[in-house]
């Protein structure tokens, strides 16, 4: 069954918004800096994982599409986190040994305090539960396999469009300081000037 008009809607400003990331990205060249080529992984990973939402959620496998949004997230906290936190032996230890040593609440609060805001410790603080519970098949995710007491999703569609705009808002907030680090200030800001345009289709 193909999903609702509103869904497909926010979809296809999804889609629009990876296009433009890719496109501003892909007119510069890079660092080879340690640091440099782990974000643009995590960069590519979420990216990926975005794309792949919007296809289970094209496919109406709902559960599965949720259940990567905690990736998409801790993928932007970590990016982040590498652009403008980590020393140079933190980069080199995750990239010898998988390992970073603060928690994901440690990163939020990091980069909130590096940057002077207080954006990620209350994203953390907001939609931490919930992400787990989706992604390790917790009660939330346990949920929204029955409508009624019929075995069969529920997944309304005012929560999967808060979904999709959650998981497109983490690329362009990861994008953006990392393009900032690598001194491409124009390109950071035509990230910021997609962000408000997909900000506006949301009203």
């Amino acid at each position: 069954m193909p999903v609702s008009a509103d869904v497909e809607k926010e979809l296809k400003s999804a889609e629009a918004v990876i296009l433009e990331i890719k496109k501003i990205l892909n007119s510069h060249h890079y660092t080879t800096e340690e640091y440099s080529t782990v974000v643009a992984g995590f960069i590519d990973q979420v990216l990926e994982h975005l794309e792949a939402i919007i296809l289970l959620t094209r496919s109406n496998l709902n559960g599965s599409a949720f259940a990567l949004v905690r990736s998409v997230v801790e993928g932007l906290v970590r990016g982040v986190w590498f652009t403008v936190c980590a020393s140079q032996d933190q980069v080199i230890k995750f990239r010898k040994d998988d390992k970073i040593d603060p928690a994901f609440g440690e990163m939020s609060d990091a980069i909130d305090a590096k940057c002077g805001i207080d954006f990620f410790a209350d994203l953390k603080k907001r939609s931490w539960n919930f992400l787990n519970s989706y992604t390790h098949t917790g009660i939330l995710q346990i949920g929204r396999r029955f409508t009624g007491n019929v075995l069969a999703p529920s997944y309304k569609d005012g929560e999967i469009i808060e979904m999709i705009r959650v998981s497109t808002s983490c690329p362009l907030l990861l994008v953006r300081p990392y393009l900032v680090r690598q001194n491409h200030i124009g390109s950071a800001k035509a990230i910021d000037a997609v962000g408000d345009g997909y900000s506006r289709k949301q009203i």
